[in-house]
C-alpha cells in the first residue's frame, strides 16, 4: 500500500506530464498558425494571383485583354469592361461564380443555391462580401 507521500508524488508527476503535453500541443498549434499566415494553398489563390505567378508573359497578358471570358457551370460570360473583368479575376472562384450567376445570368439566391448546392444564406452572405471586395478593388484601380 502506498503512503500519502508516494501518492502525492505520483499526482504531482502526473500533473507535470499533462502540463508538458499541453504545452507541446499549444507550441505546435502556434507554429502551424504562424506557418499558415505565411503560406497559401494554390487552390486558395485567385486567377489574377495565379497569372502573376506565371513565368510566361503571355499568361499575364490574358488578364490585360480587352474583354474577359468567365466560364461558370457550362455557361460563358463575357465581361466587356476591362476593369470589372480584372476585378472579377481577383475574387475567389466560388464568389466569382455567385456574382456572375446573380448579375449576368440573372438568377436569384434560391436558384444559385440549388445550382451550387449550398444554402441560400451562404449565397447571400458570399454575394454581399464579394460585392464589397469588388467595390474595394475597383476603387483601388485594380
Amino acid at each position: 500500500m502506498k503512503t500519502r507521500y508516494e501518492r502525492f508524488n505520483e499526482l504531482i508527476f502526473e500533473s507535470y506530464c499533462k502540463t508538458c503535453i499541453d504545452n507541446a500541443i499549444a507550441k505546435e498549434r502556434k507554429r502551424k498558425y504562424i506557418l499558415a499566415q505565411r503560406e497559401r494553398s494554390i487552390s486558395a489563390l485567385t486567377d489574377a494571383e495565379l497569372y502573376m505567378l506565371s513565368k510566361d508573359q503571355k499568361e499575364f497578358e490574358k488578364v490585360e485583354e480587352e474583354h474577359e471570358n468567365f466560364f461558370v457551370r457550362g455557361n460563358t460570360f463575357q465581361v466587356q469592361d476591362q476593369h470589372i473583368g480584372r476585378a472579377l479575376s481577383y475574387l475567389l472562384p466560388r464568389d466569382r461564380e455567385i456574382i456572375l450567376l446573380y448579375y449576368f445570368a440573372e438568377m436569384n439566391d434560391d436558384e444559385i443555391a440549388d445550382e451550387l448546392r449550398i444554402s441560400r444564406a451562404t449565397v447571400q452572405r458570399r454575394r454581399t462580401l464579394a460585392k464589397l471586395k469588388l467595390k474595394e478593388l475597383l476603387e483601388d484601380g485594380i
